[in-house]
């Protein structure tokens, strides 16, 4: 899961283990330098001041960039570098509160929620590396939720299980495992997580942002806010702006009172995690994410590369400032890794900061006239920062989000009960082509009866299957000629329903009823 923080320090030292130089800086950062960026220099004024320059800055800036508006993003030190710089990189929408507590925590639409956003994020980043054509390493890969490997009883691989079943009910592909790959240990297989390397991706983004008014600015800090003139001092000069994102790990009081910005601040844990970069034989262990039930819990990825595989594995966390002989993490970390790769060969180590909430989701909403602040990620700063990216250009644009409740900075303990939101958010484009992502239902039409329809994925693609009562097999396009939802199966009406906006089609492909005008494309 991404683990982030602490400014690199290029200190080199031995390790006795594999007696290899191993760098205490994060593998991202070794190896994906980014240009630099000059010091605000001026005065200037921009529709939008962009606050920290990570993962959440930067694609924030880069979403209002496209939007038309303009943007100034200011960075202490240099972009991503800090918190984005020392993750760990996976992209699931798997969250680190198990899904049946945030059932029993918030209702079974608000947990579908919560992963339904991070789900989301990974299709943004997909969407943007596909658009941009960036060269990050962005690879779909599956995630691994195993119990530990020294201990465990047959009550926590009941649980996982039951933790599978829920998620295949909220409609998440997952699948309960007598044995996961390498590990051979019970656990949850999560299809179609993804990972990249994230200093190439923010590195193709955040050269994208500046000119046309728009600005990046480095050795930048936010130094005072005038919050009735709307502006803020730094480097000793103005930046006047109509509306402010916090996107800093922690956030700044900005525009917010004192009183009200200490109260977030109060709600926020951090915990400071430690990992290790390593080189290990190829195909030593699929390529997927892993992590375990332990308390707190390991977490791996595994890349590959040519003629070696590359893992970050890591762990350890614990409240920043509350332990002393830190340099004992890395000791277990390593010790537990060579019992799972024996050959692994060190080559780098750091730690990383991660803000927890109380109830495990994060703020992300506007906690002051004019201002939208975003943290408390957990393990997925990369999911969430994206999340916190894409719900503050809809909150500057003005279209409705879905997620505007769940994580709204001054949120109650909220049910799901009154609020069905899978029906409230049909209209918002990720809800729209959502059930396109999802596994058709067959991947053949061989027990496609007389008389019945279903979605099957052929070759590749989606295909909206009929098979007529005489046995003739009727394709069509499964996209609703509408707005470009996907159409399912009505078995009741022997119909095809599209789920947004109510268009219904016959059986060969027919407009029914609208708003749809045009029937369903014959394949």
């Amino acid at each position: 899961m991404p683990r982030e923080k602490i400014l690199s320090a290029r200190l080199i030292c031995r390790c006795g283990a594999n007696n290899r130089a191993m760098k205490s800086v994060p593998f991202w950062i070794d190896s994906a330098p980014i240009p630099t960026f000059p010091k605000l220099q001026s005065n200037i004024n921009v529709g939008v001041l962009v606050v920290g320059a990570g993962i959440t800055g930067i694609t924030t800036a880069y979403l209002l960039k496209k939007t038309g508006s303009t943007v100034a993003m200011i960075e202490r030190e240099r972009v991503a570098l800090i918190d984005t710089g020392h993750t760990t990189a996976h992209l699931t929408y798997v969250t680190d509160v198990q899904l049946h507590e945030l059932a029993r925590n918030f209702g079974e639409d608000h947990a579908q929620a919560a992963w339904d956003s991070g789900k989301a994020a990974i299709e943004e980043i997909e969407r943007i590396v596909a658009g941009e054509e960036v060269e990050c390493e962005f690879t779909r890969v599956p995630a691994f939720l195993h119990v530990c490997m020294d201990r465990f009883s047959k009550t926590e691989a009941s649980s996982l299980k039951k933790e599978a079943d829920l998620a295949t009910k909220l409609r998440f592909d997952a699948a309960y495992l007598s044995g996961i790959p390498y590990f051979n240990l019970p656990g949850v297989r999560f299809a179609n997580q993804a990972k990249f390397h994230p200093r190439k991706y923010l590195r193709s983004l955040v050269e994208k942002i500046p000119g046309d008014g728009s600005h990046v600015f480095e050795k930048s800090a936010a130094t005072g806010f005038n919050a009735k003139k709307r502006r803020v001092k730094v480097n000793g000069y103005w930046i006047s702006f109509d509306r402010v994102v916090m996107a800093t790990n922690n956030p700044l009081v900005g525009l917010a009172g004192m009183t009200s910005a200490t109260l977030l601040q109060t709600k926020l844990s951090l915990y400071t995690s430690y990992a290790l970069g390593a080189r290990v034989p190829s195909d030593t262990l699929p390529e997927a994410l892993f992590w375990d039930t332990r308390e707190p819990y390991d977490y791996m990825r595994v890349d590959r590369h040519h003629g070696f595989d590359y893992i970050v594995y890591g762990g350890e966390d614990h409240k920043t400032g509350q332990k002393k002989e830190t340099t004992k993490a890395y000791a277990r970390l390593l010790s537990r890794l060579k019992k799972i790769i024996p050959k692994a060969k060190i080559d780098h180590r750091w730690s990383g900061q991660v803000i927890c909430t109380p109830d495990g989701l994060p703020y992300i909403g506007e906690n002051a006239e004019h201002q939208f602040v975003a943290t408390g990620y957990c393990g997925n700063g990369i999911t969430f920062g994206t999340v916190g990216a894409m719900m503050a250009r809809d909150w500057i644009v003005g279209r409705k989000n879905p997620w505007t409740e769940l994580f709204a900075v001054d949120r109650k303990k909220i049910k799901g009960a009154t609020w069905n939101y899978i029906r409230e958010n049909t209209d918002y484009p990720y809800y729209m082509i959502k059930d396109r992502l999802a596994r058709p239902e067959a991947d053949s039409v061989r027990d496609l009866k007389p008389g019945g329809g279903m979605i099957i994925g052929r070759r590749g693609k989606k295909v909206a299957a009929f098979r007529d009562p005489n046995g003739k097999l009727h394709r069509l396009s499964p996209v609703c000629t509408h707005l470009g939802c996907l159409v399912g199966w009505n078995p009741a009406e022997s119909t095809w329903d599209c789920p947004c906006h109510g268009s219904r089609f016959k059986p060969t492909g027919e407009v029914i009823a609208g708003p749809a005008e045009e029937p369903l494309t014959p394949i």
